[in-house]
């Protein structure tokens, strides 16, 4: 088992200061944890500007089907607004070819739910917003220019009539942030900004000083992390890290069949690595899709 100094040793080495909100595990902390709603109330205004968002309430992540064997789902954030309506937030580092039909399927989960706990006499569903950041411009849908699409269900031939306010889908592209921090200072943009660049900070800017993000910077850093979260953290870091890498050397290679090979031997070592941290089985069962049992025979 590691001690601390080697953990801090090691994210020392890794060039880690602050912990990357682009990483789910790190959007988690501080977005999705009691006591972090003004951080999230400021991230929800960013998205969502023109709705006058007063204050949020955090809601569990975990999201259930409608029969005891059904596909469960965990968000990485989700919340209530004052107005009633709800948020559900992912975080999304690498790029996923079906990714908005991820975003419908996480969508069907609220909309069960409030159904089997509504009036059976309705089928009214207040609004529901569902929100992906992506450090990727989503694939598969026509792009644009702008940072923060929002889709609804609407006319295919007049796409000013809308069928439903139910059900609405917003993808946050963060390639697409191209300003600088004195571009984006005191503007909604200015936390989107911080998402994308705070994990590659080695110190907080002087801008950050006497603002609310100045939280974001204290909760982000590494050091001053409780040793679980630490470990918990690189643990996902080295993840990403060695998909990234993996990824990059199979495409270098560009034969399918080595990719194939290659990704599932980094999956193993992946899992051996974690292992030797201490990290449990279920833990990297979840990170890396290899079975319990796989992780076992290592």
């Amino acid at each position: 088992m590691e001690t601390l100094s080697s953990l801090l040793q090691q994210a020392r080495s890794q060039g880690i200061v602050f912990i990357d909100p682009r990483i789910d595990y790190a959007f988690k902390l501080i977005f999705g944890t009691p006591g972090n709603e003004d951080l999230l109330l400021h991230l929800v205004r960013a998205i969502l500007p023109d709705k006058g968002i007063v204050s949020v309430s955090l809601e569990p992540q975990e999201q259930v089907g409608p029969r005891p064997d059904a596909r469960r789902s965990v968000v990485d954030v989700r919340c209530g607004t004052d107005d009633g309506s709800e948020l559900i937030i992912e975080m999304q580092v690498r790029s996923q070819d079906d990714f908005s039909d991820r975003l419908v399927f996480y969508s069907s989960f609220p909309i069960i739910n409030r159904l089997q706990r509504g009036d059976n006499a309705s089928y009214a569903l207040t609004p529901l917003y569902m929100v992906g950041i992506t450090d990727f411009i989503v694939p598969g849908v026509t792009g644009n220019g702008d940072l923060i699409n929002h889709y609804t269900i609407r006319n295919v031939k007049d796409n000013g009539i809308e069928f439903t306010d139910s059900v609405h889908y917003i993808t946050v592209e963060l390639p697409k942030l191209k300003a600088s921090l004195r571009e984006v200072k005191g503007t909604p943009e200015w936390i989107l900004y911080t998402i994308k660049n705070m994990g590659k900070m080695k110190e907080m800017p002087s801008e950050y000083r006497g603002s609310y993000l100045e939280k974001m910077f204290r909760l982000s850093n590494f050091a001053s992390m409780d040793e679980m979260s630490q470990r918990e953290y690189l643990a996902r870091y080295m993840w990403e890290v060695d998909q990234r890498s993996q990824l990059r050397s199979a495409r270098n290679e560009g034969l399918a069949e080595g990719q194939a090979k290659g990704h599932a031997e980094g999956l193993r070592e992946t899992a051996l690595r974690m292992l030797s941290k201490g990290i449990d089985i279920a833990t990297i069962s979840e990170l890396t899709t290899l079975s319990s049992d796989e992780i076992r025979s290592l």
